[in-house]
């Protein structure tokens, strides 16, 4: 007898199948230009170097900076030195009340509110011109149809995509509007993708994102959702809303699969998808589910995307209207530090990444660090701003993933989200400034736990020291950095503080990275804090 599940009827695309078989065929055709871009990679930036650079000569910016004698990459680097927002923010300020010819000739409508702040502690509204918007469009394109392509699928467009961003609601100041990028890309979908993107209007407008999740699950457990979009650590808590309301119907619901029998493709970005799998792979009950990540900034958009290759990083994209240059961290804080552009890049080394965009960034730093595996695969590896650093080791929000990784198959158990903070402490645990140590703060999924939260923490231990040659040397012999600590938080404790330090603003994630102020509002959803009753302002 077949289930309940098993007999709904669920809502199809208005799209033939026919549809699907041209998608693929346009799939193969944008693969091959990628590629071409990658196998051309210099001419490639440099022809969208020109091209900036070409549309900006006439501006403020561009007139003062030498624009019109800018023929070479060598020429550009001369002319325009390397700059953060604090930098731009005096045009970008005028831009924002309405003048043009500044960084780009034409005015700006749409500034996107970046979840970052500035170096000087300020918001940053950062300028989207239609030029990037397109370039965006192509980007996104392209990220979904290499895995098209990858996966032979002619029906993805036989069922529904759902996106997982904010409001689409926009705030008017002046004669601009203040958005975030997301939400904007979604206001500008191209037109074949509109019929079966979801949620509707209503829903994408709701700025609650918890009322938003259970609205979508409510509205479209019935339809035939084959991909979700968003970031990545969101997904978790869809399915979960998903599996509620089956529930609630009475459906015999023990994974989201069964729910959503054609879901097939995740299309993430914003966090690194890896600590996330596990737990995805339990709600969705299956493992086959690919994962399409990616590497986006406000400032141009998307960089970097999954090619399923199964070699580390993320493929580059170099033809989508950003160009790329990389300071090396080792030279950074110097007063001409060597810039290296995409197609120099050397395996392995830890660079902040500086971009010149179609909307007025020149040589603009964004404040992450990265890194090359292989040539023209990126990783992200930190902020400029987060690193976990006692005694000049420099710990990255990669090497902290890294080493929950290596305790997770050590000690095995399933994380949901976690974060790391360092202070000096006693061997006693008591403040002090004898030595150092990091302590993990991490939610365990339930039922997933470790067996030994000793051995977890041991493990972890383990991990840093593999990542981290620095850490390595100062912890042998407790010389500088003690053993590390674990801090279990309660269950729902990690999206309980998202919510709390965020204001539920999808693009919030949970940082790997902890500074003092959200680590003591961190503490009030750990298992000691919750037995203490910690009081935090």
């Amino acid at each position: 007898m077949k289930s309940n599940l098993q007999t709904r009827r669920l809502r199809g695309s208005p799209y033939p199948h026919l549809v699907g078989k041209g998608l693929l065929l346009g799939a193969r055709l944008g693969v091959a230009r990628w590629d071409r871009a990658l196998e051309h990679v210099e001419a490639e930036q440099e022809r969208a170097l020109a091209d900036i650079v070409r549309h900006a000569a006439r501006t403020e910016f561009g007139r003062a900076h030498g624009f019109a004698s800018v023929r070479r990459y060598e020429d550009f680097v001369r002319r325009v030195p390397i700059g953060d927002y604090d930098a731009f923010s005096p045009y970008i300020e005028r831009m924002r009340r309405g003048e043009r010819d500044l960084l780009v000739p034409e005015a700006v409508r749409y500034f996107g509110n970046s979840s970052g702040s500035s170096t000087a502690g300020r918001p940053k509204f950062l300028p989207i011109t239609e030029r990037q918007i397109a370039h965006q469009r192509r980007a996104g394109a392209d990220t979904l149809m290499r895995w098209v392509a990858w996966s032979k699928d002619d029906s993805l467009i036989g069922g529904f995509t759902v996106g997982l961003f904010p409001p689409t609601t926009m705030r008017v100041e002046g004669p601009t509007l203040v958005t975030s990028n997301p939400a904007l890309m979604v206001t500008r979908m191209p037109a074949l993708t509109r019929p079966i993107y979801l949620p509707h209007d209503d829903i994408k407008r709701m700025s609650n994102y918890d009322d938003k999740l259970a609205a979508i699950a409510e509205r479209y457990l019935d339809w035939d959702v084959r991909a979700v979009a968003g970031t990545t650590c969101w997904f978790s808590l869809l399915f979960q809303k998903v599996l509620d309301v089956a529930r609630k119907r009475g459906l015999r619901a023990d994974s989201v699969s069964a729910v959503w029998p054609n879901l097939r493709v995740l299309l993430g970005g914003g966090v690194s998808a890896e600590p996330y799998i596990p737990i995805l792979h339990r709600l969705l009950g299956r493992d086959d589910v690919a994962l399409v990540d990616t590497y986006n900034a406000t400032e141009g958009g998307i960089y970097a995307a999954t090619d399923f290759s199964g070699a580390r990083g993320m493929l580059m994209l170099p033809h989508r209207g950003t160009f790329f240059e990389f300071v090396p961290m080792d030279e950074r804080e110097r007063a001409m530090p060597t810039r290296v552009p995409l197609w120099a890049v050397e395996r392995d080394r830890l660079y902040s990444i500086v971009v010149t965009t179609a909307s007025g960034l020149y040589g603009y730093e964004i404040g992450d660090i990265v890194r090359f595996p292989s040539p023209l695969r990126i990783e992200f590896a930190g902020r400029l701003s987060g690193c976990l650093s006692l005694t000049q080791e420099l710990t990255t929000h990669v090497d902290i993933e890294r080493a929950v990784a290596h305790a997770s198959a050590k000690v095995p158990c399933r994380t949901i989200d976690f974060g790391a903070a360092a202070d000096f402490v006693d061997a006693n645990g008591a403040s002090s400034d004898v030595k150092g140590r990091y302590t993990l703060y991490v939610e365990f999924d339930e039922g997933a736990e470790p067996a030994s939260l000793d051995a977890f923490a041991k493990a972890f231990d383990e991990g840093l020291a593999i990542q981290n040659r620095v850490y390595r040397e100062h912890r042998a012999g407790d010389v500088a950095l003690l053993a590390p600590a674990v801090e279990p938080l309660v269950r729902g404790g990690a999206k309980d503080f998202l919510d709390a330090a965020t204001g539920g603003n999808v693009q919030g994630k949970f940082p790997r990275i902890l500074d003092e102020a959200r680590k003591t509002k961190l503490v009030r959803y750990t298992r000691r804090g919750r037995e203490e009753r910690v009081e935090v302002p």
